[in-house]
C-alpha cells in the first residue's frame, strides 16, 4: 500500500480564486506547519522547472492555492488551501525553481476588518456571529459559546475581526484555529472532528510515539509530559491540529488530539509524511 506518490498544486489566479492552472507532471516540494492556535498555518511550495510565463502567472500574492498529494494506489486528497503571501523563481543547479510563501485563510482574515458597536445587553454569540460574518469562512463550533451570556454595558471594537473574535471567545475560555479554510471554535482539549484512524505501525505509523520534553525551564533539564506525545506518520490529510486518533505502538496506546503538525515531502523522492505532536485523551 501507499507506494505511488501524487502531488499537484492547483492555483486561482487573482483574489477571487478564478481562472484556475492546474500544475501536475513537475517536480513539486512542500513544507506545511500548522498548529491549533489562531496564527495562520504556513506553507512552502516549489515547483521546479516551470516555463519563466506560468511561474510569473502563480507567484502573485492573493492567487488562491489547493496542495493537494496523497498515493495514487489509495487516494489523493487536499493538503492545503490558502492565499500566496509572495512567490520568486530562481536558479538550483541545473533546476528553476518556483517557491510560493502561502498562508491558510490569509485573504479573509486580513480582508475582514470591521467596526461595529452593540447596544447593552447584547448576547455574546450575536457578537461573535458578526466577526465571523466579517472573516466569511465557513465554521463550526459557534454552539461552544454560552447560551445567555451577555454585555451588559454593550461592545464596540474597530479593527480586525479576528482580533475581536478571539477578545470575546478568551472571555469565556474558547478559542479558535483554522484549519483548510475551515474556522473552528473550540473549548480546552476539545477535539475539531475524529478521524476514525487507527494507528499502528502496520497502517502508517512511521516512528515510535515519544513523550514531548519541555526544555524551557530554568535548569534548562528536560522534564518529560507523558501526556504528550510526537510520533510520525505517512501522508493522512485527515491529521491536521485539532483531529483526533488512536494510536497503538510498544509506547503508547491510546486516544489522541492532535496540535501541531509538520507536513514534508515531494512527489519525486526524500519524505513523504507528517510529524506530529498531539495530547492524550
Amino acid at each position: 500500500m501507499a507506494f505511488m506518490r501524487h502531488v499537484d498544486v492547483i492555483v486561482g489566479l487573482g483574489s477571487g480564486g478564478g481562472e484556475g492552472i492546474r500544475i501536475e507532471g513537475f517536480k513539486i516540494g512542500f513544507s506545511i506547519e500548522k498548529s491549533d492556535s489562531p496564527d495562520l498555518n504556513t506553507s512552502t511550495i516549489k515547483v521546479y522547472n516551470l516555463s519563466p510565463e506560468t511561474s510569473s502567472q502563480i507567484s502573485v500574492a492573493n492567487n488562491h492555492i489547493q496542495l493537494r498529494a496523497g498515493y495514487r494506489d489509495e487516494s489523493i486528497r487536499a493538503i492545503f488551501f490558502g492565499t500566496v503571501l509572495c512567490g520568486r523563481r530562481y536558479r538550483s543547479g541545473n533546476d528553476f525553481v518556483t517557491e510560493l510563501q502561502v498562508q491558510d485563510g490569509r485573504a479573509s482574515v486580513m480582508e475582514g476588518h470591521v467596526s461595529v458597536s452593540f447596544a447593552k445587553d447584547v448576547d455574546a454569540s450575536t457578537v461573535v456571529q458578526a466577526f465571523l460574518d466579517a472573516i466569511s469562512l465557513p465554521h463550526r463550533g459557534l454552539e461552544n459559546v454560552p447560551n445567555g451570556e451577555r454585555y451588559p454595558y454593550g461592545f464596540a471594537h474597530i479593527g480586525m475581526a479576528s482580533d475581536g473574535l478571539r477578545k470575546v471567545l478568551n472571555r469565556f475560555g474558547l478559542t479558535y484555529t483554522i484549519q483548510n479554510e475551515m474556522l473552528f471554535i473550540l473549548k480546552p482539549g476539545q477535539e475539531a472532528e475524529r478521524t476514525g484512524l487507527r494507528l499502528t505501525p502496520s497502517t502508517g505509523l512511521l516512528t515510535i510515539p515519544q513523550p514531548v520534553s519541555d526544555k524551557t525551564g530554568v535548569a534548562h533539564f528536560p522534564a518529560e509530559a507523558p501526556n504528550a506525545w510526537q510520533f510520525s506518520t505517512l501522508l493522512f490529510p485527515e491529521l491536521v491540529p485539532g483531529a483526533a486518533c488512536k494510536l497503538e505502538s510498544s509506547s503508547f496506546t491510546g486516544e489522541v488530539k492532535i496540535y501541531k503538525t509538520i507536513y514534508e515531502g515531494d512527489n519525486w523522492d526524500g519524505n513523504f509524511k507528517i510529524d506530529i505532536e498531539a495530547e492524550a485523551l
